[in-house]
Formats: structure tokens, sequence, C-alpha cells
């Protein structure tokens, strides 16, 4: 790739990359209630089912570009639905119920939410049909795409757990609107879906 075509590359995966989207929320969310440690077991699965859905992105983008219309239809109303879901639970939320219940915090939740979040399947997608797949064809460039690809996605989640555990405090104290807050930018994120 060309100088022009990585700077390309660079701001596009990096800027969707630190958007708002179901795994930053949810990493905010989850490390502002309950801090990093607790919050391992999730982002670990958060960072694991990022990597296996790059891995998918990679390998089949083209057979999933020739798919793409009948997949959307329906990962894009599933992803829609979780969102949804998802969004309602961080509402109601209380810090003491998080703290309570930290299995709700747990690597399979975090893990399944990658297999269902349009976002990244799109922005993979998007990747190896725009960028990769136009200059590299060797298998050992799709594979450091995929690592590449996860490094830039994990590492802008945990920027955003990271964020969320600097502030706890602050996030404790005005839990309700934050939570709000929250809910509203995950709410956001399935409505760019739908039109999208």
């Amino acid at each position: 790739m060309s100088y022009g075509v990585w700077l390309s590359f660079f701001s596009y995966t990096i800027v969707t990359a630190l958007s708002p989207g179901p795994n930053n929320i949810l990493a905010l969310n989850s490390t502002g209630n309950l801090g990093l440690k607790q919050s391992r077991k999730l982002l670990f699965g958060i960072y694991t089912g990022f990597l296996g859905v790059m891995a998918v992105c990679g390998v089949f983008s083209t057979f999933l570009v020739a798919m793409l219309p009948n997949i959307l239809v329906y990962m894009k109303y599933l992803g829609v639905a979780y969102i949804v879901w998802l969004a309602y639970h961080v509402a109601i939320s209380k810090p003491m119920e998080v703290t309570e219940n930290e299995n709700s915090q747990s690597f399979w939740r975090g893990f399944i939410l990658q297999f269902v979040n349009v976002k990244i399947i799109l922005w993979g997608i998007t990747v190896f049909t725009s960028f990769v797949l136009t200059n590299y064809h060797s298998s050992i460039a799709i594979l450091g795409f995929i690592l590449l690809l996860s490094l830039i996605g994990n590492g802008a989640t945990h920027v955003w757990a990271v964020t969320g555990s600097a502030f706890s405090d602050f996030l404790k104290k005005y839990w309700r609107v934050s939570n709000k807050v929250m809910a509203a930018l995950l709410l956001y994120s399935a409505v760019k879906l739908i039109f999208s």
C-alpha cells in the first residue's frame, strides 16, 4: 500500500474503533462500576471474541461480500436487538447491583457480543475488502492484518475501559446520569445500524 492508502487505512480504522459502540460502552460501564480487575473476564471475552471475528472477516471476506445482503439483513437486526437489550440493562443498573452480580461481567458475555456486533463485523469486512484484499493476497498478509485490526479494535476498547476505571468515583457518584448517557449512546449505535 502507498503512504496515502496507509494513512487512509489508519484514519478509518482508529477513528471508527474509538467511536461509541457496544464494546466501548460496555467496557466503560463495567470498569466504571467494578474497576479493571473485576472486569478482566468480560474484557478478555471482548478481546478474544474480537480476534475471532477479525479472523472470520479476514478468511471469509470474499464469501461474506458475495452473501452480504442475506447475512446483513439478519445480523443487523439481531445486533440491534442485542444492543437495545444491553442499553436497557445499562440504563437500569445500579452500582450495588452490578457489584453484587459480578458473574454478569463474564467472559462469555463479552465473547458472544462480538458475534452479533454488526459494527465490528462491517468494520472488518470494509477494511478487508477496501484496503487489504485490493493490495495483498498472501495468507501471511491476511494473518498480519487480522492481528493488526485486533490490536487497533481492542486497543480502542481498552482506552474506554481505562477511562471508566479512572473516572469510577465520578461515575459512581453520578451513576444515574452516566448510565442514561451510556444507554443513550448504545441506542444511538442501534439507530445508526438500522439506517445504515
